[in-house]
């Protein structure tokens, strides 16, 4: 399994940024940040691989200034990866 993270220092930025994909057709979930990434609010937006470039797009356009950064998170052997990108 893979998939992308992004992640916010605040909250309600995490909670906007998931609103703003939704919006414009993007399927989004909020979860817990996992450990691993070591950053942010403790909330991130999961999505899919592939709405990657659109999400980069859109954290530009919408110019949150507590951008954590994209995370790709894989599970391998059982054992959850979690890598900046």
């Amino acid at each position: 399994m893979e998939y992308v993270i992004i992640s916010f220092r605040s909250r309600a930025h995490t909670v906007r940024f998931s609103e703003f994909l939704r919006r414009n057709g993007v399927y989004c979930q909020i979860i817990n940040t996992p450990k691993e990434a070591g950053v942010g609010c403790g909330l991130s937006v999961r999505l899919s691989v592939k709405d990657l470039s659109l999400a980069r797009r859109a954290v530009k356009i919408a110019n949150f200034n507590s951008f954590a950064g994209f995370f790709l998170v894989k599970t391998v052997g059982g054992r959850r990866i979690v890598k900046s990108i």
